[in-house]
């Protein structure tokens, strides 16, 4: 009986839902897309999924007002339900804006609780508006195609991984330059490409971007492949069909190692391929020498494709690869941050390349 009398009482003190956050009430917004205008003032276009589940129709609205956050009140004044960015999936930045300081653009989501930090980041070649607002010929509706694209992209290895979390925390960091998916509409196939990595310097994009056989490469370099690495190069020049002149190696293990030398400063590259060739029309590989010469082709132009990389970074001073952070860790005497781009984009670079091709993972 007392028992039953304490429970009672205790449901006295309970306070309930007092914060619930109905879905019937709220507009979700899954991406968004942030430009900067001639007068200087913020655009912000959002995507949100249709209100029926039965319907294609998605919701975009674009605002624009001095800051970011005004933008996104501006939202709430045109649409029945109140905008919620919790569910925020994709940030996209215009190029005009991603040529400015962008760290105040995404400053309101990073401090703000209820966004997903681990939304992606990218941009575009055009501004965000404009891509977000051609027709794209997807399975899934445009308010969820971003996200699958990128993440899908970043399956094989042709973009890097770059989510809100660590965009705010690169742009923190003076050793290392921020990078981000590029994506291009193609309007031919009504579809949207990510196309490969732009380039910053320090928090400014320098209008540069590498292509998707480069971003392989970066990401090799980075140590950031989980899966299978991809690399399809023309081996031969007069071969039966077209076809037939081009290889394709599929590596299970990569890696990298980048040192940094003394006397003089300088930056020493090692990289480790082990893989089998996946695509090659020829054929007839096993129990021939010609398996150590295709080696021996690979290691020598992928070297020539990691030294032509490293000419890329350097002629845009951008330091994606963090070997500032390297510096300032393990050369502090060599560290400094004003002068570091003018340092880093002289900094002498030496490639070592080992392919090894355990099976040629073709009919012989």
């Amino acid at each position: 009986m007392k028992r039953c009398v304490f429970l009672l009482g205790c449901i006295f003190l309970l306070t309930g839902c007092w914060d619930q956050n109905l879905l019937k009430d709220v507009q979700l917004i899954y991406t968004v897309g942030y430009d900067v205008l001639e007068d200087g003032s913020e655009q912000t276009t959002t995507v949100a999924p249709p209100v029926d589940e039965t319907s294609e129709e998605v919701n975009i609205i674009t605002t624009n007002n001095h800051t970011v956050r005004d933008s996104r009140y501006h939202v709430d004044t045109v649409v029945a339900e109140h905008v919620d960015f919790s569910k925020l999936q994709v940030v996209i930045l215009g190029k005009d804006l991603a040529a400015d300081d962008i760290y105040p653009y995404i400053d309101v989501i990073f401090r703000d609780p209820k966004h997903h930090l681990n939304a992606r980041v990218a941009m575009t070649d055009t501004s965000a508006k404009e891509l977000l607002n051609y027709p794209v010929e997807s399975q899934k509706n445009k308010s969820e195609y971003y996200a699958g694209l990128l993440v899908s992209s970043e399956i094989i290895d042709v973009i890097p991984k770059m989510t809100l979390q660590n965009a705010c925390t690169i742009l923190f960091d003076p050793g290392i330059d921020l990078f981000m998916p590029m994506l291009i509409y193609r309007e031919e196939l009504k579809r949207v490409e990510a196309v490969g990595t732009s380039l910053f310097s320090k928090d400014k994009y320098t209008g540069v971007y590498m292509d998707q056989e480069q971003t392989t490469l970066f990401n090799v370099l980075r140590n950031k492949t989980d899966r299978i690495v991809r690399l399809t190069k023309r081996y031969t020049d007069d071969q039966k069909p077209e076809v037939s002149n081009w290889m394709t190696l599929e590596f299970k293990n990569t890696k990298s190692n980048l040192k940094l030398k003394q006397n003089p400063f300088s930056l020493s590259v090692e990289i480790k391929m082990n893989g089998a060739v996946a695509e090659y029309g020829p054929d007839h590989l096993v129990g021939t020498k010609k398996l150590e010469s295709i080696e021996a082709w690979w290691e020598k132009t992928i070297k020539e494709d990691t030294e032509a990389l490293f000419v890329l970074l350097q002629e845009n001073k951008s330091d994606v690869l963090g070997l500032g952070r390297m510096t300032a860790a393990l050369m502090p005497e060599e560290w400094e941050e004003k002068e570091w781009h003018q340092k880093f984009s002289e900094l002498p670079v030496q490639v070592e390349v080992d392919v090894s091709l355990s099976s040629t993972g073709i009919i012989d």
